[in-house]
């Protein structure tokens, strides 16, 4: 395998890498945010 093959590779996982990082952390301030809203309105409706 020569250098530009495996610079290529690292930078493709590289990328795989932020990617899924930055899509598993918006998946995770979706699921806060949606959360943190639902029980803001549950306890504005109760007396």
């Amino acid at each position: 395998m020569s250098q530009k093959q495996w610079l290529a590779v690292e930078s493709r996982t590289r990328v795989n890498f932020y990617l899924g990082l930055v899509s598993w952390m918006y998946l995770h301030l979706r699921v806060d945010v949606h959360y943190g809203t639902r029980t803001q309105y549950l306890s504005i409706q109760t007396p």
